[in-house]
């Protein structure tokens, strides 16, 4: 019952709440264009007018035959008098076709370049916006989720902006044409065609309510599936450690066949509206056929006239046909870009103070009776205080769940405080930059990250114009100089993120070698060493002593015999400091830093 409800308030989500604002927005960003957007109304424009003068061109020429025919008295050669009778008409024709032709011609390019130049757009927002959103927004969405959104959704737009908004409007201007030389040729004709459009407007209605689901079905189920292949796709080890294939399999098919339905539902509401307006056009094209042709008999029309009434109800019933089958598309499209629009409005980062971190050189650290939680109604550290003088080794260590990740995180403002503040050298962290504050703390996470480059770009990416003996150093000081030599290319051996060329342990030896590189004023390591063994453990520790000289640096660490060394120490439980002291102090105040230890090196 739960998981239905789940679905269904899913679906609900992924259909348009607001169609009118989202089409509203949307055209606010094609103003940005004006000059290149009136150049296509006007090509559009005279070019349906030259589509729509074809029909009288043509029932001109029939009625200049006609009546060349009833006058024929032999005087003069057929192909003569037809030439006398047709030139004119044949010229309008030929110069209505060739204007409309060109005019299409331009409208589709100037469509193009609007079409690319509002997706590259949004591209460029969506792009910015993933910096400037904070990690609180990460927590909560899914990777495919969002991957979903910055590339399915917004093909929808483009696609929709460029095929289907271009048919949309040049429809509506033939559409219009036609029916004002309709109404001026026979008015009684034209209530026929009427009527017949009227019906196929309440159709084209109906089932582009129903397309309109579909497709807000189809793009939730698209992010779900996505959102599980990536899942699976990371976690794929662990999926055949625990044997667990038969159920993820289990789970993707049910997402691939929720997926397959709704794509079949949409593919179905949309290709259904082309034969079924064109069937009744054609019905419509048949009653005026009838009456047209038995008003020509009786002299009413002229049989111009007729024919030429009847190319206007083709040229009707297809824009017509055309006008619905855009409009299941542009559903899709706005579907896709309130989605878009969804995460271009999520909250941003606060914005950074127009204070200076230049003076941020001692690193001296101060925590003033901070409030956080994750979750408003779940405070997690509640009124902490805490000073950390220049130079000091803090080291932060407590059961898993108890917060000391969130100190740095809070140190580094990856999250925003819910009271109190932090201060670096007497500077309030709120009141400075983000991206100057950051450049003085090095931060070496538990799970290393390579982005795809050689080795010594990935230990330059924090001072990208570093000097190859700067990086050499900085590797050495990581001890990693040596296994670095032994890669194929050396430092210009090429790595990736997701191809492994190195260990797990290697690439954390790696990412510290870029914490060094960048010659903090403050440094963070959170269990930077827990993926290599303890020889190696044993030589970072010495390294990181001699580099640590001078700085301040935050030490969050599992293996207690790691920090037995730290000016200060930290235990932390559920959000707060419960003791603080020397490895020594705790030791003798027998407390939970003593139990933790001795839970570690005590052997029963």
């Amino acid at each position: 019952m739960a998981q239905n409800e789940k679905k269904r308030r899913m679906s609900s989500e992924d259909i348009p709440q607001n169609t009118r604002a989202t089409a509203k927005r949307l055209l606010g960003r094609l103003g940005r264009q004006k000059g290149k957007l009136v150049a296509i109304v006007l090509a559009t424009l005279f070019g349906s007018a030259a589509f729509t003068a074809l029909p009288l061109a043509v029932g001109r020429g029939i009625d200049g035959l006609v009546a060349a025919i009833r006058t024929y008295d032999g005087s003069a050669g057929i192909g003569e008098t037809a030439a006398r009778v047709l030139w004119l008409p044949v010229l309008l024709i030929a110069a209505s076709a060739i204007f409309s032709g060109l005019l299409s011609y331009l409208q589709q390019y100037l469509v193009a370049s609007v079409g690319e130049e509002l997706t590259l757009s949004l591209r460029r927002d969506i792009s910015a916006k993933l910096h400037r959103l904070p990690l609180r927004y990460f927590d909560t969405h899914k990777t495919g989720e969002v991957m979903s959104r910055v590339t399915n959704d917004l093909e929808k737009v483009s696609a929709a902006m460029q095929e289907g908004l271009p048919q949309f409007v040049s429809s509506v201007f033939t559409i219009l044409f036609a029916a004002a030389v309709m109404l001026s040729l026979s008015p009684g004709l034209f209530l026929v065609v009427l009527l017949s459009l009227a019906v196929s407007m309440v159709a084209t209605g109906y089932v582009s309510t129903l397309a309109q689901r579909a497709y807000g079905e189809n793009l939730a189920s698209v992010g779900a599936l996505t959102g599980k292949v990536e899942e699976v796709y990371a976690g794929n080890r662990v999926v055949k450690l625990f044997n667990q294939q038969e159920r993820v399999l289990a789970e993707a098919e049910a997402l691939n066949r929720r997926q397959y339905r709704a794509q079949r539902a949409a593919q179905f509401a949309d290709f259904a509206i082309y034969p079924t307006i064109r069937a009744l056009g054609q019905l419509g094209f048949i009653a005026t056929a009838i009456l047209g042709g038995g008003m020509a008999l009786k002299g009413a029309i002229t049989l111009g006239t007729a024919q030429a009434f009847l190319q206007y109800v083709n040229q009707i019933s297809e824009p017509v046909t055309e006008t619905a089958y855009v409009l299941t598309s542009l559903q899709a499209a706005i579907a896709g870009a309130e989605r878009v629009f969804a995460l271009l409005d999520e909250e941003e980062e606060r914005p950074d103070g127009d204070g200076s971190a230049e003076g941020i050189a001692r690193g001296q650290v101060v925590f003033q009776g901070v409030r956080f939680g994750y979750t408003p109604d779940k405070p997690l550290i509640k009124g902490l205080d805490l000073e950390v003088r220049p130079n000091e080794m803090v080291a932060i260590v407590g059961p898993t769940g108890g917060g000391k990740t969130t100190l740095v995180n809070l140190l580094m403002r990856f999250y925003e405080l819910d009271g109190g503040a932090i201060t670096i050298d007497g500077q309030n962290i709120a009141d400075l930059p983000r991206r100057e504050m950051r450049r003085r703390v090095g931060m070496v996470l538990q799970d290393a990250w390579l982005f795809e480059g050689t080795v010594a770009e990935n230990i330059a990416y924090g001072k990208r114009d570093a000097t190859r003996e700067e990086i050499v150093a900085a590797a050495r000081a990581a001890c990693c100089d040596h296994f670095i030599r032994t890669l194929p290319q050396g430092y210009d051996t090429l790595l990736s993120g997701e191809v492994a060329k190195v260990s797990q342990g290697q690439m954390q030896m790696l990412t510290i070698a870029r914490a060094m590189l960048t010659d903090p004023a403050i440094l963070v390591l959170d269990e930077a060493t827990s993926s290599v063994d303890t020889r190696t453990e044993v030589e970072i520790q010495r390294a990181m002593a001699r580099l640590m000289e001078g700085k301040t640096s935050f030490v969050i660490a599992h293996r207690l015999s790691t920090i037995r060394n730290a000016d200060l120490i930290l235990v932390v439980r559920d959000g707060d400091i419960v003791e603080r002291g020397s490895h020594a102090e705790l030791l003798k105040r027998d407390g939970f830093y003593a139990s933790l230890y001795r839970s570690q090196f005590e052997v029963a």
